[in-house]
């Protein structure tokens, strides 16, 4: 798979840090990657001794902890043309488990080249560190929105997903594969599956979602974010806002997994085009 375009979704990112010029651009787009295929529920990284970042070329990844009790708690999510851990540039302890939740492809940028890059266009590390901030800004609100009840908590999260599937092409890339599934939507929530459920069927109770054969619709997202008091400026995304109308989320419960379809196409388990309805079973992870 070509890289070009990863990395260009990686420069617009960076951009916003407005600290990127026409040679910090041609020195990221010059880069030289090997994509790697790393299965659903695989970790991507060494946790114990990186030696890279990982830049996300299809799929959808998280950072993860795994808690005393076996559960997982998601802390991060990564989409295609995000950087995992590029913000450090130095061969530390990552914080957390960088896994895949989709087959995706990544690709691996060693931190001696990171540190090169930074080295010849200092530009690019001052965009990383904006980066690593507004990481910590979406921490910070997922923090925040610990203090809600369930169902504006996951509101809040599907309104996220769209947000940022919309923002990098997700719905435009040919054979794009996610992982949004309610195993997943529950480690995010911190709730279990069963309440998953119980919370999208409270969301239709309130008119704010239709339940139709295993499929959660929002056709107005407006909406769903004036319920969950969602505002995407915390996300720093140049693209569309999942408050725009015409803008539709659909996201399978039937059977635990999430697909998503926005007014661009559908972007999820087996989103190939003419295959819509391919998918694959839930794990539970």
């Amino acid at each position: 798979m070509p890289t070009r375009e990863p990395l260009a979704r990686l420069v617009r990112r960076l951009e916003e840090a407005g600290t990127l010029g026409e040679r910090e651009r041609q020195a990221i787009l010059s880069l030289r990657l090997r994509p790697r295929l790393v299965p659903a529920r695989a970790d991507i990284g060494l946790k114990q001794d990186p030696q890279a970042a990982h830049l996300v070329l299809r799929g959808v990844a998280c950072r993860y902890h795994m808690l005393s009790d076996g559960t997982r708690s998601i802390v991060g999510l990564f989409f295609p043309g995000d950087l995992c851990g590029g913000h450090s540039a130095s061969p530390a302890k990552h914080h957390g488990s960088l896994g895949a939740l989709s087959p995706s492809l990544v690709a691996d940028v060693p931190f001696r080249t990171l540190e090169a890059l930074i080295g010849d266009h200092p530009g690019i590390g001052r965009a990383l560190w904006w980066l690593a901030l507004v990481e910590l800004g979406i921490a910070q609100q997922w923090l925040a929105n610990g203090g809600l009840e369930a169902e504006r908590r996951i509101a809040h999260f599907v309104c996220e997903i769209l947000a940022r599937s919309e923002a990098t092409g997700m719905a435009a890339v040919d054979a794009f594969s996610g992982g949004i599934r309610q195993g997943v939507i529950a480690d995010l929530a911190a709730v279990c599956l069963v309440h998953v459920n119980r919370v999208l069927h409270a969301l239709q109770d309130a008119g704010l979602i239709r339940l139709e054969r295993g499929v959660v619709k929002v056709p107005k997202p407006s909406r769903l974010a004036a319920y969950a008091d969602f505002d995407a400026r915390y996300l720093h995304l140049a693209g569309r806002a999942a408050t725009e109308p015409g803008s539709e989320i659909s996201l399978s419960c039937g059977t635990g997994l999430a697909r998503i379809r926005t007014s661009a196409g559908v972007v999820g388990p087996g989103a190939h085009p003419g295959s819509a309805n391919d998918a694959w079973p839930c794990q539970g992870q």
